[in-house]
């Protein structure tokens, strides 16, 4: 049986737009998918409510908790699921289609640990944003969640963050998302020097002054190890600033101009933001070891990529990392900003080479595991079937 299904979802290079893509390319087994990808964009069957939209995100919004935004949708063909991910969803002509919403973690996430939100703030704003979304009849995956099917998120620490905050444990699942399966690279153990990547154009969140700090020191003890910095700017302000910031701006400066002397010293390769396809064909085979010391985090895509690399990771302990990272098997976790830990793990991965090898080949056994496309597709198809089937 071919699901016809509706996608609604954000585009782009964040972790949300690229696990869109990842749907559009890789549907579930049977299914055929419209896409609605970004906002005031229509789909094969369903037409985009332009002004709708534009009224909700302008004039609602303001009025409710901060999310990725509203998309309004009319239904014109009949579908046998909706699938909207992260946005929450106004939608007419819906006639009792299941409605399956997904995302990342939780907008509570997003609020608590991005924006620094207090647990009186969140309930206060929760409330008041469930109260408009139920007199405006908008589906949301936590706030209005009795209006969809099924919901899901990406791991065990997102799913108890949203049961904490009212979400119907009968209905909310976990589905880790999956990735292409890359051949892995060929790496000397010969070869002299050892390469750390980091990947993240939000420098401040995650962890990036931590990251060069920490490096500085490793790389007045040894003189082999080398960091690849792909698609940032230690001089961008976090985007969240005006409510959440983690670095002074003194700091940035100081970051900055290490990052200046460093690479002046052929010790650090700086490179602004780079596609996909160089990532995967020229970065990842490059390096080492992956290290993404993050602040603040939602799942963490680019770990989970480096993994399929055979790159062991050393992040924090922040989200749901510890279902990523198997600390001290698969990679190392650090408490967030302790440069003095961060550098220290650092230190011993590039100078234990043998336990290095053991970790890559283990964090790609792990991403074999848990992280495949393959396994990823057939967990959607059959939640989609329980939407269906007992909506």
């Amino acid at each position: 049986m071919t699901l016809k299904t509706l996608l609604i979802g954000p585009t782009g290079y964040g972790g949300e737009g690229v696990y869109l893509d990842t749907l559009r390319s890789s549907p579930p087994p049977g299914v055929s998918y419209d896409t609605a990808a970004g906002f005031h964009t229509s789909a094969r069957g369903a037409s985009c409510l332009y002004p709708v939209e534009v009224a909700l995100n302008k004039i609602v919004r303001p009025a409710t908790i901060p999310d990725i935004g509203f998309r309004a949708m009319m239904l014109r063909e009949r579908y046998d699921l909706v699938h909207v991910h992260a946005h929450p969803l106004l939608v007419w002509r819906l006639r009792g289609t299941p409605m399956v919403m997904s995302e990342g973690s939780s907008a509570v996430v997003y609020l608590r640990d991005y924006l620094g939100w207090t647990t009186e703030m969140l309930s206060r704003g929760c409330a008041r944003s469930r109260r408009v979304y139920r007199a405006l009849r908008i589906h949301d995956r936590l706030l209005t969640m009795e209006r969809a099917s099924r919901t899901y998120v990406f791991s065990e620490w997102a799913r108890d963050i949203n049961l904490a905050w009212g979400a119907d444990p009968r209905k909310l699942a976990v589905i880790y998302p999956g990735f292409p399966s890359p051949p892995l690279p060929t790496r000397s153990s010969d070869s002299e020097r050892f390469t750390f990547l980091f990947v993240g154009t939000d420098f401040e969140r995650k962890g990036g002054h931590d990251l060069i700090e920490a490096y500085e020191r490793v790389a007045s003890e040894l003189p082999e190890v080398h960091l690849i910095l792909a698609g940032f700017d230690p001089l961008r302000p976090n985007p969240d600033l005006l409510e959440h910031s983690w670095v002074s701006d003194a700091r940035r400066r100081r970051v900055a101009a290490s990052v200046d002397t460093l690479q002046q010293q052929g010790r650090l390769t700086q490179l602004a933001m780079v596609s996909p396809t160089r990532l995967r064909d020229e970065i990842f085979p490059r390096a080492d070891i992956f290290v993404m010391p993050t602040r603040a985090e939602g799942f963490g895509f680019t770990n989970v990529e480096a993994m399929s690399f055979g790159l062991p990771v050393i992040s924090s302990t922040v989200g749901p990392a510890d279902e990523i990272v198997v600390d001290g098997q698969t990679g190392v976790l650090v408490e967030p900003g302790d440069v003095q830990a961060l550098a220290a793990a650092m230190a011993e991965l590039a100078t234990s080479r043998g336990r290095t090898r053991r970790m890559a080949a283990a964090a790609r056994r792990r991403f074999d595991e848990r992280f495949t496309v393959a396994r990823f597709r057939k967990e959607l198809r059959a939640l989609y079937e329980a939407a269906i089937t007992d909506p």
